[in-house]
């Protein structure tokens, strides 16, 4: 197949089975056409024994050059080692703060702590973290989203100087 150009790829016609007509120029950069007609760019590698496809997004909305570019800088991670799909897959599958927090109810609430104390820890998991910081991965949490989660809460940690001793204190403030 030649070069792949928006006219070779409005050319391409829907067959009775998925078929990839592949780039000339880069090995691995081609695109996927559904039997329905939907149209997609894809980059394919091997990640030391095992094969690799990825979707780079349809082709309605990206340009050639632009997939063209994404199939590039993959095939260049690869080449230094890299997999590019086990990475998206990590981050895809990874534990959000609403998962840890589960567990770190069963685990540790539910079985070491007195009712009254599982009682406020569970409210403040609830009232507080979870609407706050819940939905996001736990490797993509940063200092600056746990400092903006102290600051802006009902009850805001100030740091300010103490007077007497010039030390800097730790104050809550409602």
């Amino acid at each position: 197949m030649p070069k792949l150009t928006k006219r070779t790829i409005d050319a391409t016609e829907p067959q009775a089975m998925e078929f990839f007509p592949w780039d000339e120029g880069i090995p691995g950069f081609g695109l996927r056409v559904m039997p329905s007609g939907r149209k997609s760019f894809v980059v394919q590698y091997r990640a030391g024994r095992r094969p690799r496809r990825m979707s780079l997004g349809p082709s309605t909305v990206l340009t050639c050059d632009q997939a063209r570019t994404r199939a590039i800088t993959i095939i260049a991670a690869v080449k230094n080692g890299e997999d590019p799909a086990a990475d998206r897959a990590v981050k895809r599958n990874a534990a959000t703060v609403s998962d840890l927090a589960e567990r770190f109810d069963k685990e540790h609430i539910a079985v070491r702590l007195k009712a009254s104390t599982a009682k406020e820890y569970r409210g403040n998991l609830r009232r507080f973290i979870l609407p706050a910081l819940g939905r996001l991965a736990v490797p993509e949490i940063t200092r600056a989203d746990v400092a903006k989660f102290h600051f802006t809460g009902p009850i805001s940690l100030v740091i300010s100087q103490d007077p007497l001793h010039g030390r800097a204190c730790l104050h809550a403030r409602e």
